[in-house]
């Protein structure tokens, strides 16, 4: 009798301490469905509420119960949650390194029911605090709606870097950072007033990067840890609409080469090793040591008769970052070819043990080909790691690493094969990645009212050091550095 009444007394003071409802909730031998999908995911100790919608057409209200070594509550009186950012943070902070058990409780006109219980783990690792993005309707032509955006990843606010509404309509593009503890970033936005906009702690500038040598300014591109050197693509960019059933949008490379930029001297080089006509590169990265250059090269074909016959692999080159000087030769890394794939995108992680990368079936701009996934070579020991619990039906590209090592964004188009949103997932002691989650939103119903995809998610700890307004600023009122080749 006293072993019983122990229990009855225990779980009273469980349910008091969660503040549980009163009334009887009917178990069903289901997980509950969410929009978005946060069920049995891994998630940073430093992220915003992951607000969500239950989807049961009979429920009206819902309750949330989360036990770790504490238990928390929290209820709705719709089928939204919204999660009090100041409990939410208080509860990350509490279970660190934690697996959290998650029950919900739907409330119907006529009946109460809870789910089958999921799991969140609060990992201890926190993920870069901001996020970048390109806001753009899936379509090529669309050029005068264009935002780069920055959000705090720790809550929901969101600040605009450049509006090209503002800016002549110029196309902006490729916002990245170094992942630096000395913050260096660049952009490039297009247009008669237009350049790389390069901002590091000494401000900001405006760069003319295309020379008489070169065959056009920088593209695609990723800058050296200390922010001094940076490795583009310089190529021609063709967008074609397909015939094929099934396929929208063809983006492929009429030339492409690779381009040293060096920030601190102003000038602009190159090496027969990675630029002339018999191959192409293009997606240039620099290895955590800033020692070599990871890319993508093809053996060049006429385009767009052969594109499906375009088939890129991965590559490596030396690099001195002493003298700022390109090896001569180049070393195959990854053979796609001969797995009948193409690579692009390529990341290295920041402590140097990985190399993420796109895979698709053919060519060298996967967003639009929907068997488009993320592959992770271990630099160590060269096996390679297809991330079965972070892919999905549709594309998985345009990825960047947190600082730590222990995150990645990418966009993916799995929600409808259309917009690109930004997922993230982590990365263990093992080389393993996680099942993949979007960006919390305030309103759990955003991404269903939004008709722009999130381009190129890029991920850095420092808030950028401008906004829409002085990049503005800059287009029309900076002088346009010119580099030259060297």
């Amino acid at each position: 009798m006293k072993v019983y009444l122990y229990i009855f007394i225990l779980l009273s003071q469980v349910l008091t301490a969660c503040n549980s409802k009163p009334e009887t909730y009917m178990q069903v031998s289901q997980q509950p469905v969410l929009f978005p999908d946060y069920t049995g995911i891994i998630i940073p100790c430093n992220v915003a509420p992951m607000n969500f919608q239950l989807q049961d057409s009979l429920a009206t209200a819902c309750f949330v119960l989360i036990e770790g070594y504490d238990c928390y509550s929290f209820s709705s009186s719709s089928t939204s949650m919204k999660f009090p950012a100041k409990e939410w943070k208080a509860m990350l902070n509490a279970e660190k390194g934690n697996t959290l058990r998650v029950s919900i409780h739907a409330k119907r006109k006529h009946e109460n029911v809870v789910y089958e219980r999921f799991t969140w783990t609060v990992a201890s690792e926190p993920i870069d605090r901001y996020l970048s993005y390109r806001l753009i309707e899936p379509a090529y032509e669309v050029w005068n709606r264009i935002q780069i955006c920055e959000r705090d990843i720790e809550s929901f606010d969101e600040r605009i870097l450049g509006d090209n509404n503002i800016t002549e309509n110029a196309c902006m593009n490729c916002h990245t950072a170094n992942r630096g503890e000395v913050q260096t970033t660049f952009m490039h936005v297009r247009g008669a007033r237009g350049g790389t906009i390069y901002a590091d702690a000494n401000g900001m500038r405006k760069i003319n990067t295309k020379t008489a040598q070169t065959t056009g300014p920088a593209v695609y591109g990723e800058l050296s840890s200390d922010g001094r050197y940076g490795i583009f693509t310089t190529a021609e960019i063709i967008p074609s609409l397909h015939s094929l059933r099934g396929k929208r949008l063809e983006v492929y490379d009429k030339y492409s080469d690779l381009i040293l930029i060096d920030f601190e001297r102003g000038t602009v080089s190159d090496n027969p090793a990675v630029s002339g006509e018999s191959y192409q590169e293009t997606f240039p990265c620099f290895s955590a040591d800033n020692q070599t250059i990871y890319f993508c090269r093809a053996k060049y074909l006429s385009q767009p008769d052969s594109t499906m016959q375009m088939h890129y692999d991965l590559y490596s080159v030396a690099f001195n970052p002493e003298t700022g000087v390109l090896g001569d030769s180049v070393h195959k890394v990854f053979d796609a070819a001969a797995q009948g794939k193409s690579v692009s995108f390529p990341k290295c992680s920041p402590d140097g043990k990985y190399l993420l990368f796109a895979v698709s079936d053919y060519g060298t701009f996967p967003i639009w080909h929907p068997e488009t996934d993320l592959w992770m070579l271990n630099l160590c020991d060269n096996t390679l790691n297809k991330l079965p619990l972070t892919n999905s039906y549709f594309s998985d590209s345009y990825h960047s690493w947190s600082s730590n090592s222990r995150w990645f964004v990418f966009a993916s188009k799995r929600s409808d094969g259309l917009y690109g949103r930004p997922y993230f997932a982590y990365v263990d002691d093992k080389g393993n990645a996680s099942k993949a989650f979007v960006l919390p939103q305030k309103d759990p119903e955003c991404y269903r009212k939004s008709l722009k995809s999130y381009n190129i998610p890029e991920v850095y700890k420092y808030k950028e050091k401008y906004d829409a307004h002085k990049m503005e600023k800059i287009y029309f009122e900076k002088e346009t550095e010119q580099f030259i080749y060297e």
